[in-house]
């Protein structure tokens, strides 16, 4: 078997349950991954939910899958000196304790470094390692909140929901293990390790899509949301409201009836196949469905019409099952997916087709969360027992402090790579981007003739719509060059061609089978260019029979199974806030794009990575997967539960839509919250339990919106969090900005772009102590660059640019 593209690199993991992620990452790349476990075992042993014939975690069957185990007592002072040892072997370091515990048992970055200079030392914390809220308790739902993402979801006239399997420890896990193997990239030059810390509350501002953009390039948070909430979605014009969420003969499915020119394609299309069907009323047949939009705008047909059409639309829905309706969305191209229940992800016909799923240890597992064609993810081992590995502490060497050859002056970890982005929409630029932000020549291709989806969505820069004046698409595109470059034409193509022969690094997005048509195929370019990487990615992969699949990471959330769990058990499924998934799939695609790049700095070869983005989500619902084929479970929406906290909610605290997100998790933070609220009739010790919480869980919900109401969000959230309570208000993207911890982390450079003028961006969630990492420069117009990439970096002949320039190439 292939060794994956991180061999030979070890991991020290002694991570608590806020970055378990992050080694298995690290270990389906092929490193090894030594998880270091208190007697007793680690917190992850004790999460749900479990496998019901042996009791074992099925959460930490999911995130240890291929770590090896140790036990070691690092407060004692034989441990603590076997940890030195064995982090002196080490590349990575990853833990999660709150700020200054390592430090305090002498196991801090500084201490470790100065015995392993080389040492990449990782630390995931809820807030990150200083400011005002670095030391407050925090879990997945408060970070949810302190992030802004509940604010956005759930219905209007019911309290905010988070994303129905919690999520922030995931986002934060996998961003660790990707800016570790960056820094590994960075160490590659300058023969140092470095210190990254990161927020989990960053992690969670990065799923919100273009919320964030809102607050500075509008003056407010995006409609039907945070204060609008219970307005819904704004209606598209007067009196016409669409809804996304659509039910079928056996669920429920998503449909993007109002999303511009392929929403009005998808009502004619739908319409027709109820003409066929005689489902449809003589009157609605002469109408032309394909332009309703604008027929309905210049006056020709009035709103009833359309309403009637958007009934019959639905009725046409309501006949199909969810298999019937999406088997026609592959075949007629139009943005629609069904809403599955993990049964349903576990036997997608795609994912079956691309051999997706793996057993190990006798429990089927979600496969590659990327396919690479010469070092590919494995799995190889099951998550370990406890103590498994206990023989790799024998024999190691007692570690001593290593000279330290300083680099003169560090730069950004991909200083001098050159990368050729073809991608657009979200994911690909989001995966191109981060190597930007970290020193890379990102040469971004696009073109007027078929614009990027998002410089037609806003928010807009004071709220007026322009091809160069959108923040959701300059946001996803910061430190790149921009050119415009058609690839319709001979000339466009052609330049394209010398533009991937620049590259080390080839980036897309289009349709499969798109890059084959223009000649542009990894099996066509690698014939001369054997050393050039190239990332894929779409939706549901290369290849596969619903590979030409198009939509969205909205899409992606309801086909990977975030739809049917994120919302209230008694209504229909609501789903994650916009296209979810979108920043699930990043994470992995700069994984796996780092480590090939890693790998080919020893073997000097590129090769071909595919990277479906369901594929890649799904390992964020991975235990729940497990609870299916272990278990048999197949859950529904959560609303405010959870299997794991309790009290676990989101309650109504004064003023207008505010609520503040509270999570107990342990007999600590429970015992906190009974000396702050009055808890009275749950003053009995019995109640530390979890599950007898779970068994008076209404009651307990009951006390609190009752003390919670009336109370001040902001006020309540500090009396909470100095009582060593999980707490936070729930956040609205406006809220971001004025937030002290983010305002002390400086998350939001402002960069003046071109046409907007000075802007906030997002910035990175992770910080990296000794080289250069983070946005430089906003993103580009619309062929900002495409004179100084032409002429000073291709040093394409004047002749040759007139001649493309003439022919509509450079548009």
């Amino acid at each position: 078997m292939a060794n994956g593209p991180l061999s030979g690199i070890r991991v020290v993991d002694i991570a608590t349950d806020r970055a378990e992620m992050a080694g298995r990452v690290l270990a389906d790349l092929g490193a090894e991954v030594i998880k270091v476990e208190p007697p007793g075992g680690s917190i992850a042993r004790t999460l749900p939910p479990f496998d019901g014939k042996n009791g074992e975690s099925l959460y930490f069957a999911s995130v240890s899958l291929g770590k090896k185990s140790v036990v070691l007592d690092i407060d004692d002072p034989a441990g603590h000196d076997t940890f030195e040892n064995l982090v002196a072997t080490a590349d990575i370091l990853v833990e999660s304790f709150d700020p200054g515990v390592m430090a305090a048992k002498g196991l801090g970055p500084e201490q470790l470094r100065a015995l392993n200079p080389r040492l990449v030392y990782i630390s995931v914390t809820p807030y990150g390692q200083d400011g005002p809220d670095a030391h407050s308790p925090a879990t997945d739902l408060t970070l949810e909140a302190a992030g802004g993402l509940i604010s956005l979801q759930g219905d209007g006239d019911r309290p905010p929901i988070p994303v129905g399997f919690p999520q922030a420890s995931f986002h934060a896990g996998t961003q660790a293990a990707t800016d570790a193997i960056i820094a590994l990239n960075e160490r590659a030059v300058s023969g140092l390790g470095q210190h990254l810390d990161v927020s989990m509350q960053g992690g969670i501002i990065w799923t919100l899509m273009n919320a964030s953009g809102y607050p500075a390039n509008i003056g407010n948070n995006p409609p039907g949301t945070c204060e609008t909430r219970e307005q819904g979605a704004p209606d598209l014009v007067p009196g016409v409201k669409l809804s996304s969420i659509h039910a079928c003969a056996d669920g429920h499915v998503i449909a993007g009836i109002g999303l511009a020119e392929r929403g009005a394609r998808m009502l004619a299309v739908v319409l027709g196949y109820a003409r066929e069907e005689g489902m449809l009323p003589e009157h609605l047949k002469v109408i032309p469905w394909a332009q309703w939009q604008a027929e309905l705008s210049e006056g020709r047909i009035d709103v009833p019409i359309v309403l009637e059409g958007l009934a019959a639309a639905s009725v046409y829905f309501l006949s199909k099952t969810k298999a019937e309706l999406m088997a026609k969305a592959v075949a007629d191209d139009f943005m629609l997916a069904p809403f599955f229940r993990m049964d349903e992800v576990l036997h997608d016909h795609q994912l079956v087709a691309r051999d997706y799923w793996h057993e190990v240890g006798g429990r089927v597992h979600p496969g590659a969360f990327a396919l690479l064609t010469r070092t590919p993810v494995s799995f190889a081992e099951p998550a370990p027992k406890l103590g498994e590995h206990q023989s790799l502490l024998d024999g190691l060497k007692p570690a001593t402090p290593a000279p330290v050859s300083h680099a003169l002056q560090r730069k950004g970890a991909f200083e001098g790579l050159r990368v050729a982005d073809f991608a657009w929409v979200g994911v690909g630029p989001l995966i191109a981007k981060a190597f930007a932000d970290h020193g890379a020549t990102v040469i971004h291709v696009e073109s007027i003739a078929r614009p990027d989806v998002l410089r037609l969505g806003p928010p807009f820069k004071d709220g007026i719509p322009g091809i160069d004046r959108s923040q959701f698409q300059a946001n996803f595109n910061t430190s790149k060059l921009g050119i415009a470059l058609n690839l319709a034409t001979t000339e466009g193509r052609a330049l394209g061609h010398k533009l991937i022969d620049w590259a080390d690094v080839l980036l897309e997005s289009f349709t499969p089978g798109t890059m084959k048509k223009l000649g542009l195929d990894y099996a066509t370019l690698s014939k001369s260019r054997p050393d050039l990487i190239m990332l894929s990615t779409s939706l549901r992969g290369q290849t596969g029979p619903e590979a030409s699949y198009a939509g969205f990471g909205l899409h992606g959330a309801v086909l990977g199974g975030f739809g049917v769990v994120t919302g209230w058990p008694d209504r229909a499924p609501k789903g994650p806030w916009g296209a979810y998934t979108d920043f699930i799939a990043p994470r992995y695609g700069q994984a796996a794009l780092a480590s090939a790049i890693f790998e080919r700095r020893r073997s000097g070869l590129g090769q071909h990575i595919d990277v479906s983005q369901v594929e890649a989500a799904i390992h964020f619902v991975e235990p729940l997967i497990l609870d299916y084929t272990v278990n048999g479970k197949i859950p529904g929406g959560s609303g405010h539960g959870s299997l794991r906290s309790c009290p676990h909610g989101v309650y109504k605290c004064d003023g207008h839509e505010r609520y503040i997100a509270i999570a107990i998790e342990t007999p600590k933070q429970w015992r906190a919250l009974k000396a702050a609220a009055p808890l009275d009739a749950f003053r009995s010790a019995e109640f530390d339990s979890a599950q007898a919480r779970f068994n008076v869980r209404d009651a307990i919900d009951d006390a609190l919106r009752g003390w919670c109401s009336g109370q001040d969000a902001f006020a309540l959230s500090r009396h909470l969090k100095a009582s060593g309570v999980p707490a936070s208000v729930v956040l609205f993207p406006t809220d971001l900005f004025e937030d002290p911890q983010l305002i002390h982390r400086k998350f939001f450079p402002v960069m003046n772009h071109a046409v907007m003028g000075p802007t906030p961006y997002d910035g990175l969630m992770t910080k990296f102590s000794d080289a250069p990492a983070g946005p430089h420069t906003a993103g580009p117009c619309l062929g900002e660059h495409t004179e100084y990439v032409l002429h000073e970096i291709l040093h394409i002949d004047e002749s040759v640019i007139a001649t493309a320039a003439a022919g509509g190439a450079l548009t």
